[in-house]
């Protein structure tokens, strides 16, 4: 029920356009983030920190609310109305990447003595 998509960005609102496709393309999407192509979309630690260092919420989040879902989902009801949302973690066009580095997303960890 989520997807992670990399693009290269060519003019903004193409990450917003590419996770609307992609709700297109699959009924069953819940999430969607997008991404720039020199993110790994099979790495979930390279996801967390595009959404970390690139995603502002108020120009990236996209809610879409009374969206048919997935039968899979118990939070959608009977009916699978279900409420969708995407992200785009991608770099404003004309930011230089290169000053940034990655460090890696800190985890917590139980104390397996205590």
């Amino acid at each position: 029920m989520h997807a992670v998509v990399s693009i290269e960005k060519r003019r903004e609102g193409d990450g917003k356009n590419a996770a609307l496709a992609a709700f297109a393309g699959h009924a069953s999407l819940k999430r969607v983030v997008v991404v720039d192509p020199d993110i790994d979309i099979f790495n979930d630690e390279e996801v967390e920190w595009a959404l970390a260092t690139r995603f502002q919420a108020d120009r990236g989040l996209v809610v879409i609310p009374g969206a048919t879902g997935s039968s899979l989902d118990p939070s959608a009801g009977k009916d699978n109305v279900t409420t969708k949302w995407a992200l785009d973690a991608t770099l404003p066009l004309g930011v230089d990447r290169t000053p940034f580095t990655r460090e890696p997303c800190l985890r917590a960890r139980k104390d397996p003595e205590g």
